[in-house]
């Protein structure tokens, strides 16, 4: 096979998208006859390119705009590495290469499929042009050789838009357990002073739908079964002074801890430095939790986890084997599982070793890259 991944995410662009492609393409390169990455430029693009193990070609085309006008690009990269099959990480650049297999210049044309692109409708305010993205939307997703949900309940977005396509494969996200391995957090606690106590962490960006509000909505009968527990919010976003105020008026401010942003080598040792992951995603159509890649990668450090059946996230955590499950918008649900989990640590440390097994098996994303590429080859 000789496969060209096509995608407008692409590192060093950070997001679930960009890890997904960024970790299938590595793994396939060693596996298929030739590998070939076609992504938007970037200024920071030379350090990636240079240490990718296969050859990434860039075009000036944004990434907004690479649907449009990136037919050509597409044929001359295809043409000149002898193309066969084209894996696309998103439905929006589809058109030109179904075209191109219409017209007997591929084999095999994959989708992946992810969440929030199969729901937005930014054309909205001019009812025809979006009529036409929604046909578009349907008719790539219906003509493709194979699609690849990363979830049940992406697969079952598709759907939602009357799709009919035999060739679904719900492949779900993986992780890498060679980096998300368990480690000792005891620098990252003393770097940002967080005590010896126990620490419930949060790693996202600050935004109303990852429901960081509801864990703070819940921390008060935490903290009052479990005294001392800190609960640490890392990452960054416009919701954080909504959130900073939310916590002064619930009394707990001296139980928050906001770190800001941390670097790509901190988050393996914040997992490592907690007792309890949470992340309680609410469904914000067309904003939802494809997935819930983060549940993965603490699992892989050796983490019990609590998040919410929204989305994906009850693909992404095994109910009672790597973590616990909570309704959406629920605080006193969440309270319930994050006591239990911080009362019985010989049962989060049982859902941890659970969840580094998973990450080792099924889970990993040399189990995803295997299932795609089994499919695409057939």
């Amino acid at each position: 096979m000789r496969l060209l991944v096509y995608s407008q995410d692409f590192p060093p662009r950070v997001g679930g998208i960009e890890t997904y492609t960024w970790e299938l393409a590595r793994r396939w390169a060693g596996a298929v006859e030739a590998l070939v990455v076609l992504a938007p430029s970037h200024p920071e693009a030379a350090r990636v390119d240079r240490e990718a193990p296969f050859p990434v070609v860039r075009t000036r085309i944004p990434d907004d705009l690479l649907a449009v006008l990136g037919e050509a690009a597409l044929r001359r990269v295809a043409r000149a590495h002898a193309i066969d099959t084209v894996f696309l990480a998103q439905w929006q650049i589809g058109a030109g290469p179904l075209r191109m297999r219409d017209a007997g210049r591929l084999r095999r044309v994959g989708v992946a499929a992810h969440g929030r692109e199969l729901l937005i409708r930014p054309l909205a305010g001019l009812p025809p042009a979006q009529a036409a993205m929604d046909r578009l939307r349907r008719s790539v997703l219906s003509r493709a050789d194979a699609l690849f949900p990363v979830s049940g309940y992406t697969a079952g977005l598709i759907g939602r838009l009357g799709v009919v396509n035999p060739g679904i494969h719900v492949v779900h996200n993986g992780v890498d357990p060679g980096r998300f391995r368990p480690v000792d957090g005891g620098g990252f606690r003393t770097r940002y002073e967080l005590g010896v106590g126990p620490v419930i962490l949060t790693i996202g960006r600050l935004v109303p739908r990852k429901g960081i509000d509801d864990v703070l909505r819940a921390l008060p009968a935490v903290r009052a079964r479990i005294p001392g527990a800190l609960y640490v919010i890392a990452g960054a976003g416009p919701d954080r002074g909504r959130l900073a105020g939310l916590a002064a008026e619930l009394g707990v401010e001296e139980g928050v801890r906001f770190v800001g942003k941390i670097s790509d080598d901190e988050v393996v040792e914040a997992y490592g430095a907690c007792d309890l992951f949470v992340t309680a995603s609410r469904d914000d159509e067309p904003d939802v939790e494809g997935f819930g890649l983060v549940f993965l990668e603490a699992g892989a450090c050796g983490k019990a986890c609590v998040g919410t059946r929204a989305g994906g996230i009850p693909d992404a955590i095994v109910e009672g084997e790597t973590g616990l499950l909570a309704p959406q918008g629920d605080p006193a649900a969440l309270a319930a599982a994050m006591i239990r989990l911080l009362a019985e640590p010989g049962l989060a440390a049982a859902m941890g070793a659970a969840g580094r097994r998973r990450a080792l098996g099924e889970a990993s994303w040399d189990r995803a890259a295997a299932a795609i590429l089994g499919v695409l080859a057939g």
